[in-house]
């Protein structure tokens, strides 16, 4: 994985937050939000495939999910300052400093943030299987053996890579993924449908729409937002669990044993807003104590569920899936999927929601017991694949 494309991910990020910050067109406005989330789409792809190609094989299940563990503290981190700036000014529109609305002001924190990440990355070392990209073989050796190479095993894993590269180009295509299932590799659609899953079940809508949620099932303001910022750490602890257990039970058993969770929890959310009773006016809902103390328990048991397996295993194992010849395109194209599958499910919540919430979280239940059948039946087993 080059690092180029780390840093280049970085400064998307940067250039979008600060024009986002600054614009007074709602249009060059859309423009900026759209290179932020390029920028954070593409880090989505390229950061853990860089982790893994240059972790040695022991412990890249830890450092893989410290992926995910970034992705739920910055999370945590987004909603409590958001929450602070708006409390601050009055309001996400009220002026602050220098006349800047609250909301501008968000943007110049992710701002400051991304700069501090496109620092870091200047300084980390290439990968690898992108110094043999680029003939510097002594180098790849040198850096096999700092991060815990020994011996036959470094020339052992060097031959891996320059065999896996061979007739590759440097700026790898989509023809390297055409394959004979429906035009790609098959490896390719399990990666894929691994992506699409993730989102599938829902943890979006947990993620997203939580305040609005627990509003409409009868929970004041106030206590939506703490039950909101309780769900995300939630999230936190699930993935320090998933932390110390990675590299010692393997991917597919973790993914399996995370859906085997999600479909009763989402069931019980299913059956629970099956329940719930028109309040009147503003289309409000209200269901009884006991209902809504199962659908508070099971949405938590949901996150910790996915925050211990498929919300860190699935960025790891689509870094393991693929050599590394295919790796940094399979990757993309899997991370673009996963991302468009999360905006399909955010985008079709609110007509599912007006169907019936049960009704939602029904379709969420059957996608994850799809999910369970898939890591059953289809995934491999990566944990101690040695990546080329």
């Amino acid at each position: 994985m080059p690092r180029g494309r780390v840093l280049m991910a970085g400064i998307a990020i940067v250039l979008g937050s600060v024009g986002a910050a600054f614009t007074g067109s709602p249009g060059l406005l859309t423009v900026c939000r759209l290179v932020t989330g390029v920028g954070v789409g593409a880090a989505s792809a390229v950061v853990p495939s860089y982790v893994s190609e240059i972790a040695p094989t022991s412990i890249r299940g830890r450092l893989g999910t410290f992926w995910q563990f970034a992705i739920v503290i910055g999370q945590l981190l987004g909603l409590l300052s958001g929450y602070a700036l708006a409390r601050w000014a009055g309001s996400e529109s009220a002026p602050l400093w220098w006349g800047g609305a609250a909301w501008r002001w968000m943007f110049v924190v992710v701002a400051v943030l991304a700069s501090g990440y496109v620092v870091i990355t200047h300084l980390l070392p290439r990968s690898p299987a992108d110094l043999l990209r680029r003939g510097r073989e002594s180098q790849a050796g040198a850096l096999v053996v700092k991060v815990g190479g020994r011996g036959q095993g470094v020339r052992d894993h060097l031959a891996a890579m320059k065999e896996s590269l061979a007739g590759t180009s440097k700026v790898p295509s989509l023809k390297v993924l055409r394959g004979s299932r429906f035009g790609l590799k098959p490896i390719v659609w399990v990666g894929l449908l691994l992506a699409a899953f993730q989102q599938l079940v829902g943890i979006n809508i947990v993620k997203s729409y939580s305040n609005t949620l627990w509003q409409v099932v009868g929970f004041s303001t106030g206590a939506s937002f703490g039950i909101s910022i309780f769900t995300v750490c939630v999230s936190i602890a699930s993935t320090v669990v998933a932390i110390l257990v990675m590299d010692r039970v393997g991917r597919r058993t973790l993914l399996v044993a995370g859906a085997a969770v999600m479909v009763p929890a989402l069931g019980t959310l299913t059956v629970c807003f099956a329940s719930a009773t028109p309040t009147g006016a503003g289309g409000g809902l209200a269901i009884g104590q006991g209902a809504g103390i199962a659908a508070l328990i099971a949405i938590n048991v949901f996150a910790v569920g996915f925050g211990v397996t498929w919300g860190p295993v699935m960025w790891l194992m689509l870094a393991e899936l693929f050599d590394s010849g295919t790796r940094t395109i399979a990757v993309a194209l899997c991370t673009a999927v996963n991302w468009l599958t999360n905006w399909a499910v955010t985008f079709t919540f609110p007509v599912l929601a007006g169907v019936g919430l049960s009704f939602a979280y029904g379709i969420y239940t059957a996608f994850a017991v799809l999910a369970l059948i898939f890591a059953l039946r289809v995934l491999p087993e990566t944990k101690v694949k040695v990546l080329d």
